[in-house]
């Protein structure tokens, strides 16, 4: 769980409730503007369906009244008792002038058409009789009339001769008008918004922009027609639009519906303006708040805020860190004992840096001193022997051999020292090549007598040409070799040097078939005088690889290890980044 100070703890639980204080208010100013504003929005679009039924029921009384009157004229019954389709079709010429509908039709009592005037062509005289054999048979006074896009208010009446029973059916007169965007361009003017008259999925007309219009056909052929919806919002390409449908008439297959909208781009400007006012009041509000807080709380806190800063300075290990006793005399009293504790912690992290150097210097020298004593005692016991070898029948070059061998190996040991005590690079990169670099060390190796028939491959690429200084690197490689080869007990167990080329580097990987790095030790392995499992290990082989290789400019790791075995990966750039040496301290 996270722990906060008391200055934070106190800062977030008052910005916490004026955050649900400020935050509470605004939105039920928010919320009552929003109500408001949508029953305004309600309001507005039930004036405009009431406008438009208004509008409606005029213009469909205003054409059944002239379909009534034309239908009583004499001289039209007295035209259509002659049957005669084309004295008929002239004559009602002028009729159709006289009514000023799109539509106008005379049909004999046996349904026929013998009349036909339309304003917009396209209208089939197929379809006319089909739809009026229809609304005939249905007896529709008004009816809907629609076929390819076009959509036709129909009123129709029967032209009879005489009256009562003695009553004769002379045929049928029906006009009508189309509806288009000019009949929705004023249905829109007198509701005071835009208007959609739609057949079933397929737009009719409308006062709506072309992409509005494109997207308001879109949503028609996705949604239900056929629902009872009254009040809803949509939105389209250009606007969002507040929407309330009106069925004109549902007796067709396809039932007519007009559908008034009024566009919110007002309104959402209005909410816009109205939530930013609100987001600007809200932080205004939160950010006095949190600045008059802060400044109070500094005052209650800071005394507390220099004695924790000391406290943490201390776990860093900053010990000369100094605070200032101020506040209440508690705080004062604890500030003046904690001073005290850090002096003490320091006097004793003192003396504990001094043991542990004193106790490294005595591991250090007492490792040299014991490795340096046994050669030397080596060197010593044969020497005696060689000058003996005579009296004694000994074999003079096997003396010389042991002799030589210790030498070797005190030598091995100064330089190493000599090695990890140069503080800068200091190598002499030249061209060279790493496959033959390798190569020198595994055969070095290989001329030691315990390791003279252990099976060690090398696995290399064919262009590995570099910058590096070959007698260090062979070094580091001999180390390397050296000990996955006594990590690796003898049989059929190998060791193997693989060599791949990158595009500026190299990666080689030495592996043995050993027991792993002991867990005592892991994590430690590249620090000098550490060793496990080596009767003779100075601890200064992998101490000297990473010195090597780093001053190489490239890194040595240990990629995986475990009871299978061990992989230690030796990155190297192809060209080795080297630091001038100017005075290298090294012991002589």
């Amino acid at each position: 769980m996270t722990h906060f100070r008391l200055r934070t703890q106190l800062f977030i639980a008052t910005l916490l409730i004026i955050c649900g204080l400020t935050g509470a208010l605004l939105l039920i100013i928010r919320h009552t503007v929003s109500v408001e504003t949508e029953r305004q929005v309600r309001d507005g679009t039930e004036a405009s369906v009431r406008a438009f039924e208004s509008v409606q029921r005029q213009r469909e009384q205003q054409l059944s009244r002239t379909a009534a009157m034309l239908a009583d004229l004499p001289i039209v019954k007295a035209q259509m008792t002659t049957e005669h389709a084309l004295t008929i079709q002239d004559a009602s010429t002028s009729w159709w002038k006289l009514a000023g509908s799109d539509l106008f039709i005379l049909a004999l009592p046996d349904r026929r058409v013998v009349a036909f005037h339309v304003t917009k062509t396209g209208l089939p005289s197929e379809v006319v009789e089909r739809d009026l054999k229809r609304s005939i048979e249905q007896g529709d006074d008004a009816s809907w009339w629609y076929d390819n896009g076009q959509l036709y208010e129909v009123f129709l009446r029967t032209i009879t001769a005489g009256a009562g029973p003695s009553s004769q059916e002379l045929g049928f007169l029906a006009i009508g008008y189309q509806v288009d965007s000019t009949v929705a361009e004023h249905l829109a003017m007198e509701a005071g918004n835009q208007i959609a008259l739609a057949s079933g999925d397929t737009l009719i007309a409308s006062t709506l922009p072309p992409k509005d219009e494109a997207a308001m056909q879109r949503w028609l052929s996705k949604s239900n027609p056929d629902a009872n919806l009254q009040e809803y919002e949509i939105a389209l390409e250009m606007d969002h639009y507040a929407v309330s449908s009106v069925l004109l008439h549902g007796a067709l297959p396809s039932p007519v519906r007009c559908y008034v909208m009024m566009p919110m781009s007002g309104v959402n400007s209005f909410m816009s303006r109205l939530n930013r006012t609100i987001f600007v009041l809200g932080a205004s509000a939160i950010l006095f708040g949190a600045v008059l807080f802060g400044f109070v709380s500094r005052r209650i806190t800071k005394p507390l805020d220099n004695l924790v800063s000391g406290v943490r300075a201390l776990a860093t290990g900053n010990y000369t860190y100094s605070i200032t006793p101020e506040g209440t005399t508690e705080v004062a009293e604890l500030s003046q004992a904690f001073a005290k504790m850090r002096g003490e912690l320091l006097d004793s992290q003192r003396q504990q840096i001094e043991t542990e150097r004193i106790a490294a210097l005595g591991r250090a020298a007492s490792s040299i001193s014991h490795d340096l004593r046994h050669y030397l005692a080596a060197v010593v016991a044969n020497a005696e022997f060689l000058y003996e070898a005579d009296d004694l029948k000994l074999d003079k070059s096997e003396i010389y051999q042991e002799i030589k061998t210790a030498s070797t190996q005190m030598t091995d040991l100064i330089d190493s020292l000599r090695e990890l005590a140069h503080q800068r690079s200091a190598i002499s990169p030249e061209p060279t090549d790493l496959e033959q670099i390798i190569e020198r060390a595994i055969e070095a190796v290989k001329m030691r007598p315990e390791f003279r028939n252990r099976a060690i491959t090398l696995h290399a690429d064919t262009e590995m040409e570099g910058m590096f200084d070959p007698r260090k690197l062979e070094r580091a490689f001999f180390n390397l070799v050296l000990n996955a080869c006594e990590a690796t007990p003898e049989g059929e167990s190998r060791v193997a040097v693989d060599v791949q080329t990158r595009k500026d580097s190299f990666e080689i990987r030495v592996k043995d078939e050993g027991a792993g790095v002991p867990e005592t030790i892991r994590g430690r392995e590249f620090d000098p005088f550490v060793s496990s499992g080596k009767p003779n290990g100075t601890g200064l082989g992998l101490a000297i690889v990473s010195k090597i290789v780093g001053d190489h400019g490239g890194s040595v790791t240990i990629e995986r290890t475990s009871e299978a075995g061990t992989v230690m990966l030796v990155t190297l750039p192809r060209v080795a980044n080297t630091v001038p040496s100017h005075s290298d301290s090294a012991i002589a």
